[in-house]
């Protein structure tokens, strides 16, 4: 499957020499399993070597090179040019002239290489697919296709034929052959070694000449599948005789194919191909033995083996045995069980889907009960927006109040307005300005009356409160321009009151303006900010509240 994908990224580029790779590695992984047929692979596995190998074998042939253009007539090849010929290079020494000390013979010059040709790769490249296509058709046991591709590429394969076994110890003993090892020949007592002589100086070694390019190896026969040896008898015996070889899996196919699955469990677990034994225990009803080969199989191949036989209750009580109640629970959902699949959810902890199920099985109580539960973990979790969000899709707007009221009232006061709460909003929000009327803050007096919409009524309070800063925006709202222009001026904002004065066409203030100090002006004092931050009511991380998560 891994070499399936590179493949399909290689098809993707419709680069032909990045595909062989891919290719020459699945006919590699094909041929060892010896298929009849496609049939023999499981159905995800099938699906994709089929998909993927016929848009391999559809691309469009690339057109032939063409044939490379005779040389005119009588003139003479560059090969044949003498090199004697060729004038000596600009700055060369002259003939008998030393070489300079230190200086590398000079290299015969080698003649230069034929340019490639792309046309002629690209269509080289194409062929070599095409005819590894064939050989991986045929390795899945799918002779049709196997034969169109080979007819495309213009090749054809070799004989399958079984490489011969390697001839026992006895027979290469009688041909005189080299021994095993661990069995030397007896020989006699070594004499004392003689002494070496010293070794004479060796001469400087000859400079070695341009080692010519090796041709290109053409490509290596491919080893034929492993055919079945000359069986007689019925087929009962010949599953015998191939067990008594050792081919333990070929004698479990032969009895697969004859309805005996019993024995062919048995061969296939002595084989090692427990996906085959599982396949089989189950056709034959043998529940001990699928519980026990189900404990073997990895997790990837469990859950599509048991699924193609048709064995959810075992799945079902692997599941179980592991404590894996979320599988379980999707298992219940197939079924169309959704209480029971709620059930599982709600053991797993998956409590938005535990109610989803609920709902689904007209069970409103326990719907009910989960989503108290979901409530009280979003607020456990701080998520007070989310746990509020899901009390007003089903109406309890009485309830989302309770649970946004201990946020700060500016930041409740924003996720009311977002959840469409906008009475409870506006009674929140005059609640809060009788009190900081009541408590003579004028800072949080102003908040409210802006969160109300009384632009007029906060701008005014803003300014009795000292802060400008925030008054002047609200100004600009109105419209009241010049009121606007007069606190950017007093505010010393250089670039605002210019900007306004333009507007107004009041040229005496533009000019005064123009000598405001370019500098930023200074934020406002801290005790103005803080008279309005009691109790969150002014503070500016209640004025705009941070983002939270969605409910579920």
């Amino acid at each position: 499957m891994a070499e399936l994908s590179t493949l399909e990224k290689a098809l993707s580029k419709t680069d032909f020499v990045a595909e062989k790779a891919p290719l020459q590695a699945i006919v590699r992984s094909l041929r060892p399993m010896r298929l009849k047929s496609l049939e023999d692979l499981d159905l995800n596995t099938r699906g994709r070597l089929i998909t993927t190998l016929l848009r391999v074998q559809r691309q469009p042939k690339p057109p032939a090179p063409e044939a490379p253009a005779a040389p005119a007539e009588g003139a003479a090849p560059a090969e044949a040019a003498p090199a004697e010929a060729a004038a000596p290079a600009e700055g060369a020494p002259a003939e008998g002239a030393a070489p300079a000390e230190g200086a590398a013979p000079a290299e015969a010059a080698a003649p230069a290489a034929p340019a490639a040709d792309p046309a002629k790769e690209k269509f080289d490249a194409w062929t070599d697919v095409m005819f590894l296509v064939g050989q991986a058709w045929r390795a899945a046991g799918d002779r049709e296709r196997a034969e169109s591709a080979f007819t495309a590429s213009g090749r054809q394969p070799g004989p399958e034929t079984e490489e011969p076994a390697a001839p026992p110890v006895e027979a290469r003993r009688e041909r005189g052959e080299r021994p095993e090892r661990g069995e030397r020949r007896e020989r006699g007592e070594r004499g004392p070694r003689p002494e070496r002589g010293e070794r004479r100086e060796r001469g400087e070694r000859p400079e070695r000449g341009p080692r010519p390019e090796r041709a290109e190896r053409g490509p290596r026969p491919e080893r034929g599948e492993r055919p079945l040896p000359e069986l007689t008898g019925t087929w009962e015996e010949q599953a015998k005789q191939l067990e008594g070889m050792g081919r333990t899996r070929d004698a479990a196919r032969l009895y697969e194919r004859n309805n005996n699955f019993a024995e062919a469990t048995r061969l296939f677990e002595a084989g090692g191909d427990l996906k085959s034994a599982l396949r089989n225990a189950l056709a034959a009803g043998n529940n001990d033995a699928a519980r026990r080969l189900v404990g073997t199989l990895p997790p990837d191949q469990l859950a599509p083996t048991l699924e193609k036989a048709g064995a959810y209750e075992l799945l079902m009580e692997h599941y179980v045995g592991k404590g894996d109640f979320e599988n379980v629970a999707r298992l219940y959902e197939r079924a169309r069980q959704f209480d029971q699949a709620a059930l599982a959810y709600e053991r797993a902890n998956k409590l938005t889907l535990a109610r989803k199920s609920y709902e689904r099985a007209r069970d409103m109580a326990s719907a009910n009960r989960i989503r108290g539960l979901e409530v009280k973990s979003l607020v456990e979790r701080g998520d007070r927006l989310g746990a509020a969000t899901l009390l007003v899709a089903v109406g309890q707007r009485r309830e989302a109040v309770e649970v946004l009221s201990p946020l700060p009232p500016p930041k409740a006061f924003h996720f009311m307005q977002r959840l469409k709460l906008d009475d409870e909003a506006k009674e929140l929000a005059q609640r809060e300005l009788a009190r900081a009327e009541a408590e003579q803050k004028p800072a949080g007096r102003a908040r409210w009356l802006e969160l109300l919409g009384e632009t007029a009524a906060a701008a005014e309070a803003w300014e009795g409160a000292g802060r400008k800063d925030k008054a002047l925006p609200l100004h600009e709202k109105l419209g009241n321009v010049a009121r606007a222009a007069q606190l950017a001026e007093e505010l010393q904002q250089r670039d605002k009151a210019i900007a306004l004065y333009t507007q107004l066409g009041d040229n005496a203030g533009l000019e005064r303006a123009k000598t405001l100090p370019e500098a930023p002006a200074t934020p406002p004092p801290a005790a103005d900010a803080a008279e309005g931050g009691e109790g969150g009511e002014g503070s500016e991380g209640g004025e705009t509240p941070p983002d939270a998560p969605s409910a579920g």
